[in-house]
């Protein structure tokens, strides 16, 4: 008894390779390669196997591509589940269009065969809120599938998933981002091989390899419970209803325009995401921006050039390590930053959205990359020639853990500079999972390599750096309430409307002197309230290894400026004549207040003692 049985089979018409219902009672599959002279469709079903042939196209012109219509009662229905793979010249090969993939559902573990396996499921998207965030709302985050949950300490049903990624979406929200990032999470093949094909036991567990299946979310991050499928769809609209959005890492190796387009539509019209990172070599990235679905994502590549501005909704995002180099270097207190730190922290893209980051997953953490100097890399096997020796950072006077008081209190100052570069600049900014709450990979700045404690989160330690997670939480809330990063409007640098000062400008230790030489360490940056209808802020950096005397500017009569954040925590206060002493590697941020609140309080009882 065949596995299918009361079919017709026809020639398909149209040109759409993979597997397709064309309705409830038609299923097409197609298939291409050049060269191939013989092709069929073989299906699996509890151990049964059954041959459909296909036939060639050649009659609608198109050479080498194979192809046939299932017709049959509610064959949709009786196909969903099932496995298959095509037989192609006497060779088995799976389908690249696969929309899920069956062989590899445990991540690690090498496979044998590789089928495709027909997937037709319904899925209810009701209630779900769809609605892409502007760029002055995004907070980035950028995470594993796998490694985010999977550690015992997570206390998710489903560790390792998108069902436990699901589960830490109130976590993610409280922390204050909105815009998640994961590493490639499509079906990739993470068994490391040798030359001749066989599994050497080590994993790529970030998933940028060629040998993958594009289409198909990776079953290997399904807790089992529905198909991948069905799992991603159902984050998707969790994140959707918690107004968030999702962004695909999308890393391809030697595939045409067309299979790329009509991959990431398909993520957009099957799956809801909200934009891809792309690699730019893999094709000329004008095509995205131009096409009539991708074009209302967000995307994001290491560059763009100019593009027609948006302000509320730019398409263009570029991600690149620009401000990850500028601004390690000034936290090291390294020379000539100054004029770079400035830049970066005001910047904003010439009609693209900037995505800023200071770590991100290949490199250091930023609990790394103020403890140690050098990578520590012998656990990937490879006698520490990979990993970069660029990693621009500082262990603040002992190489890894310590104990020493002097030591930790710098770094966690450091720390919390990092933080404020970061949250509190113009580009949207990315955190990576963990720095939040100090996650550490003991100095390994490449852990492409490693599936185990190394990468994956342990949650326990939010508990032992409250004040850290404290700390990123509020200048979060901070962003996210301030009208400076609110705005219709880039910020010029200029007095456009004769308002008294700019809308941003550059300092040193006195106001409106600007010191960019090659050793200052020392930087100003006043933000003007009145351009964006809210208190002016004033940021100070001493970079110095010594504390270094600041003039705060004077530029609204009826204000005085208040600390909002110190993260030497030295308690110091301004002076009556505008100086403060700003201590050794740290940033304090300023605001403006009415200086005279008493004052008001009686005039406002005057005046209304004279109404009466």
């Amino acid at each position: 008894m065949p596995i299918l049985d009361k079919i017709q089979l026809q020639k398909a018409a149209t040109f759409k390779l993979g597997v397709s219902n064309i309705s409830e009672n038609q299923v097409q599959a197609a298939f291409w390669r050049q060269g191939v002279s013989r092709c069929q469709l073989c299906l699996y079903k509890h151990g049964k196997k059954q041959k459909i042939t296909m036939e060639p196209m050649r009659a609608s012109g198109i050479q080498d591509v194979f192809s046939v219509i299932i017709e049959g009662e509610r064959i949709a229905q009786r196909m969903n589940g099932l496995e298959y793979d095509f037989i192609v010249d006497g060779e088995h090969v799976a389908d690249p269009y696969a929309r899920v993939i069956a062989g590899r559902d445990h991540f690690g573990k090498p496979h044998k065969h590789i089928y495709g396996k027909f997937e037709f499921s319904p899925f209810d998207w009701t209630g779900e809120r769809w609605r892409p965030l502007a760029e002055h709302q995004m907070v980035m985050y950028q995470c594993h599938v796998r490694g985010f949950t999977k550690h015992a300490s997570s206390g998710v049903d489903a560790p390792g998933t998108f069902a436990g990624l699901q589960e830490k979406i109130p976590y993610l929200k409280e922390l204050g981002v909105n815009t998640i990032l994961p590493l490639p999470l499509y079906d990739f093949d993470e068994c490391i091989r040798d030359e001749e094909g066989n599994p050497t036991g080590r994993v790529n567990y970030w998933g940028y390899t060629g040998n993958a299946f594009y289409f198909a979310p990776k079953t290997g991050y399904s807790s089992g419970r529905i198909s991948a499928v069905e799992e991603l769809k159902t984050l998707v609209k969790s994140l959707h209803q918690n107004h968030m959005n999702l962004i695909l890492d999308m890393y391809f190796v030697d595939k045409t325009p067309e299979f790329i387009l009509e991959c990431l539509r398909y993520y957009v019209l099957e799956f809801h995401v909200d934009g891809f990172r792309i690699n730019q070599e893999s094709m000329d990235t004008s095509w995205l921006r131009l096409d009539p679905v991708l074009s209302h994502t967000k995307l994001l590549a290491g560059s763009w050039g100019r593009q027609p501005e948006n302000r509320n909704r730019p398409v263009c995002y570029e991600m690149n390590d620009g401000f990850l180099v500028d601004a390690r270097r000034f936290l090291k207190s390294d020379e000539g930053q100054t004029a770079n730190i400035y830049k970066r922290f005001k910047e904003q893209g010439d009609g693209v959205g900037l995505i800023h980051y200071i770590t991100q997953h290949n490199g250091f953490t930023l609990r790394d990359l103020i403890s140690y100097d050098v990578k520590h890399n012998e656990a990937n096997g490879e006698r520490g020639r990979d990993g970069t020796e660029l990693n621009y950072s500082w262990n603040c006077g002992v190489e890894g853990p310590t104990r020493r008081r002097q030591v930790v209190q710098t770094r966690m100052q450091q720390e919390r500079n990092a933080f404020v570069m970061l949250m509190l600049g113009m580009a949207v900014p990315m955190l990576l999972a963990g720095d939040e709450f100090g996650n550490s990979q003991k100095g390994n700045n490449n852990a492409y390599c490693q599936d185990n404690v190394t990468t994956w989160l342990d949650w326990r330690l939010i508990e032992r750096n409250q004040k850290t997670y404290r700390f990123v939480k509020e200048l979060l809330a901070f962003r996210r309430k301030h009208p400076l990063y609110h705005q219709d409007r880039p910020l010029t640098g200029l007095d456009m409307k004769g308002r008294g000062a700019p809308d941003v400008s550059c300092h040193g230790k006195e106001p409106w002197v600007i010191d960019f030489s090659y050793y200052s360490r020392k930087l100003g940056i006043l933000y003007y309230g009145s351009y964006f209808e809210g208190q002016s802020l004033y940021f100070a950096f001493n970079f110095h290894w010594e504390e270094q005397e600041f003039y705060l500017p004077d530029v609204e009569n009826d204000k005085e400026w208040k600390i909002l954040v110190d993260t030497a925590e030295t308690g110091k206060k301004i002076a009556d004549n505008g100086i403060y002493m700003m201590p050794a590697r740290s940033i304090t941020v300023f605001e403006s207040v009415c200086n005279r609140p008493a004052e008001a309080d009686r005039k406002k009882k005057k005046n209304s003692k004279k109404r009466t």
